[in-house]
């Protein structure tokens, strides 16, 4: 076997392994923030969706009781608190907590429905909405209409 030959059959480099390494850095640089913004947005629509069920489901409870309700267990929902209840199928495993309200403290007339983030959220934060169906953000950088 020549010189040559023996040096080829050596392996890879120091400068090859630093530059797939290099390349894999950028690659993950990249990669890592736009995966946790398409997480980030599975978990608003998440929330959203959650905040569409529980109106239907208050809907539906006030055309047989003629009116609204702050219980999720009473709505057929979910309960996770007395008046809490998941965005997701299992309170553990969602990604927002779903919190019933009286409108202007009255519950027999309206309600208002808010979604938190169970981590921090810094574009939309909390989504809410109310039983005149009246959408809005708070605790984030986004505007209203930019999260809904």
């Amino acid at each position: 076997m020549t010189q040559t030959e023996r040096r080829r059959t050596r392996g890879f480099t120091l400068i090859e392994l630093m530059i797939t390494v290099m390349v894999l850095g950028i690659l993950s640089a990249i990669a890592i923030p736009q995966y946790q913004q398409y997480v980030a947005k599975a978990r608003r629509t998440e929330a959203k969706a959650a905040l569409a069920r529980v109106q239907g489901a208050q809907e539906r409870y006030f055309t047989v009781n003629n009116k609204y309700e702050t219980s999720p267990a009473a709505l057929g929902l979910l309960a996770c608190g007395a008046t809490t209840t998941g965005s997701a199928d299992t309170c553990n495993s969602s990604s927002y907590t779903i919190t019933i309200a009286a409108l202007a403290g009255n519950i027999s007339t309206g309600y208002a429905l808010s979604a938190a983030p169970v981590r921090a959220d810094a574009l939309c934060g909390t989504f809410t909405v109310d039983s005149l169906n009246n959408k809005d953000v708070s605790g984030g950088t986004a505007s209203a209409a930019e999260c809904w």
